[in-house]
């Protein structure tokens, strides 16, 4: 099995490798997989918040939802 380093150590060399016309393109690509990473643990960082709501408040927001949101819609000719 490959471990990370050994995987990170042949990217490198293959990015060594690539002609300086193709950087920009590359950067680009690698710039796309960093944003994906950002967004997921900033999503992850709301996990659990929610745990500890007692169940009398997290029912009174689940039950009154869709009315909840219906008042509190703002209206597009306002």
């Amino acid at each position: 099995m490959i471990t990370n380093t050994q995987i990170r150590t042949q990217i490198v060399r293959k990015i060594n490798r690539i002609p300086v016309d193709k950087l920009k393109e590359l950067d680009d690509f690698v710039s796309g997989l960093e944003e994906g990473v950002v967004r997921n643990s900033k999503t992850l960082s709301f996990a659990g918040v929610w745990r500890d709501i007692d169940d009398a408040v997290f029912n009174e927001l689940t039950n009154n939802l869709i009315s909840n949101r219906q008042r509190n819609r703002r209206r597009i000719d306002e």
